[in-house]
């Protein structure tokens, strides 16, 4: 069945996708899960799941790996990089926190986790440049990982209580006799319900509730004597309500979901497609009876008809940390690593520097990431991580020795670990040397794509 057929086909598109002979659990569905799910695998990863087949290997993905890329177990690296992070101080440089994060993505062994966490990152928009705070960003971070794919519950009630998000709101003291509206509104049209499914009056009365908020000395605090305890009314609810109580009035709503849901459909199906309403009702249904489990839309998405239809692969434009994070680990450059903070810098270039998403809706994505700049500097990454010149990024990753490695020779490797089905082999001319095909495949148009 066709993308159009199943786009408007609920009950199928949402189907467990079952291989068969004509839909078989292919070398390109393997690569296309991990490039949507955990950025992209190295050739083990791959080849162990295509012989495991999509139930095995889609419960890793949201379950994690026992181990790491460079041998460490999953829990030995979480501790060592929660050291790290719990050191950074107020006079961390951007670059050093964003390099922390690069390098967790880069070797986790729970690469779902890392990219709903920066799923998330791009959801509760907050940027370090008004922030000015390293530690209070590097607290929220650590906030979006622990619920990534948990409750989105407690995670909302978080963000609510959160330093960062309410310095970068201006809402570091909401006072009853001027109730501060900034978190009110946001957390209603960017973080749950979206545009038209709130009023005016809604966001005035949750205001009411937030007032008593503020943050002292870097610490969220309530101030009974400036909540306004009074009776207050939101979306057709009446009550004393109280900050803590809104997330509960939020997702008692239906547009919640659909609302979230619709953002989990553009990040792993495709946001070329728009979604019909009937489309998301049924993952919006299990989200909310799933008593809002994240896990629960992104597995039903993971493992559906419509995630490994043909024309859903390659629907997205890889953003620069999927296109960097994505090439590292495909390419096994474990020890030593790149360099982080390069790697963070090299990002920015291309358009996308963590911690400093360009608007409270946080990045545009799509062709966005796509112009003659940007496309340079992708250019730029590829030459470096398979040369030796730049010796922050390069000379890591012997080209020739990896195919050999596992068995395969460099033209059908790279062709297979990095674009599949993209383009036949043939296409990639006479090049013979390993590290220039390698180089070659990911300057390729299909390769900036998910």
């Amino acid at each position: 069945m066709n993308t159009k057929s199943l786009l408007d086909d609920p009950g199928q598109a949402w189907s467990r996708f079952v291989p068969g002979a004509k839909t078989p659990w292919t070398l390109a569905a393997v690569a296309h899960l991990h490039r949507r799910a955990g950025f992209a695998a190295p050739w083990n990863v791959l080849q162990r799941d295509l012989k495991d087949g999509p139930e095995k290997s889609i419960e890793r993905l949201l379950n994690g790996e026992e181990n790491c890329g460079d041998g460490q177990t999953a829990d030995e690296f979480d501790a060592l990089l929660d050291s790290m992070t719990a050191a950074v101080g107020t006079d961390a440089t951007p670059q050093r926190l964003q390099g922390l994060w690069l390098y967790r993505m880069t070797l986790t062994a729970r690469p779902l986790r890392e990219r709903m966490t920066l799923f998330w990152h791009n959801h509760f928009a907050t940027s370090l440049t008004k922030v000015e705070n390293p530690v209070l960003m590097q607290r929220q971070n650590d906030l979006l990982r622990e619920h990534a794919l948990g409750d989105f519950r407690a995670m909302l009630a978080g963000v609510g209580k959160d330093p960062a998000m309410l310095v970068w709101l201006d809402s570091t003291a909401n006072r009853k006799a001027k109730p501060n509206e900034n978190y009110a509104r946001e957390v209603m049209e960017l973080f749950t319900l979206g545009r038209g499914k709130y009023t005016e009056k809604d966001i005035q009365e949750a205001a009411r509730a937030f007032t008593g908020a503020f943050v002292v000395r870097d610490q969220y605090n309530i101030l009974p004597a400036q909540h306004d305890d009074g009776v207050k009314t939101i979306l057709g609810k009446t009550g004393r309500f109280k900050g803590e109580d809104i997330p509960a009035l939020l997702t008692s709503q239906p547009a919640c979901a659909e609302f979230l849901c619709g953002k989990l459909f553009r990040h792993f199906v495709s946001d070329v497609d728009t979604p019909g309403a009937s489309l998301i009702a049924p993952l919006a249904k299990a989200f909310r009876e799933s008593g809002y489990d994240i896990k629960t839309p992104l597995k039903m998405i993971l493992s559906s008809n419509l995630f490994y239809s043909d024309s859903v692969r390659r629907r997205r434009v890889k953003s620069p940390i999927e296109l960097t994070v994505g090439s590292i680990r495909a390419l096994e450059i474990v020890r030593p690593t790149v360099a982080p903070e390069t790697l963070a810098e090299m990002c920015g270039r291309m358009g996308q520097t963590l911690y400093a998403p360009p608007s409270v809706a946080g990045w545009d994505g799509g062709s966005m990431w796509i112009n003659t700049t940007n496309m340079l500097h992708r250019t730029n990454f590829a030459l470096a991580i398979m040369g030796k010149e730049n010796g922050q990024l390069g000379g890591r990753c012997d080209a020739k020795a990896l195919a050999s490695k596992h068995g395969v020779e460099p033209r059908k490797f790279y062709t297979e670990l990095l674009i599949q089905d993209a383009f036949e082999p043939r296409l990639l001319g006479n090049v013979s040397n390993p590290s220039e095909l390698a180089t070659l495949v990911m300057t390729t148009p299909e390769y900036q794509l998910a």
